[in-house]
């Protein structure tokens, strides 16, 4: 870990997350500008977080890959979820005083995160109210993922556990396409099941017509069906 310093391009990444929706232009470089923003890089496989060693901080990514997992009781990882350009993690550890991280936070490969710490966030706060309220509709969006998630890890069999997850991720009116946001042996670790399993699952799906494999682009053609497998 290295830290390195500010540019534009890091702002312009910064100012599109959520956090600044409705604000004015100068609101977000002053947060940006605020020595308490700083910016770090990464080396593959170096870990940001761990359970027990964390920041109290917004982390916004500006390059690279970035996951999140959990550590099983029998040693396996559990992946939760992956960070390119413009993803927010570390939420989690802000405004709260429990003394570990709900997970390890990794990078894949070399990787540009911006820190804004919660001292800064909460100046934020105060002056901005509608960055208070950004701040409450995402944490709001993300309880209900996480309880999709959940529906996902105890949905059974695989195919309904893929089903699942492609109705969390299906954001339109069906048909409708998805790209994967990982590869097949990482979707097979967020579902918590094989990866013969997965195929299985979604030829399965393919062959009763509820959805049309693309590589890592699936089309989701008919709702009724894909229920049928929830």
């Amino acid at each position: 870990m290295k830290q390195i310093p500010k540019r534009a391009k890091q702002f312009e990444i910064m100012r599109s997350i959520f956090l600044f929706e409705r604000l004015r232009p100068e609101t977000a470089e002053a947060v940006f500008r605020s020595e308490q923003c700083e910016c770090y890089e990464f080396e593959p496989e170096e870990y940001i977080y761990t359970r027990t060693a964390f920041r109290r901080c917004m982390g916004v990514v500006i390059s690279g890959e970035i996951k999140a997992y959990k550590e099983a009781k029998d040693g396996t990882h559990i992946l939760l979820n992956t960070f390119t350009q413009c993803g927010v993690f570390g939420v989690a550890g802000l405004f709260q005083s429990c003394g570990e991280y709900v997970s390890d936070i990794q990078s894949v490969r070399r990787s540009r995160v911006l820190f804004l710490p919660e001292t800064l966030l909460r100046a934020l706060f105060r002056e901005e109210p509608a960055a208070a309220e950004n701040y409450i509709s995402y944490l709001t969006t993300r309880i209900c993922y996480l309880n999709r998630r959940i529906d996902i890890f105890t949905g059974g069999s695989a195919e309904q556990r893929l089903a699942s997850y492609l109705f969390s991720l299906c954001e339109e009116k069906i048909p409708c396409t998805i790209h994967v946001p990982c590869t097949y042996i990482e979707l097979a670790e967020i579902l918590n099941i094989g990866r013969a399993s997965l195929y299985r699952a979604l030829d399965s799906l393919e062959k009763s017509g509820a959805l049309e494999r693309k590589g890592r682009d699936l089309v989701m053609l008919n709702a009724d069906l894909l229920c049928g497998f929830v």
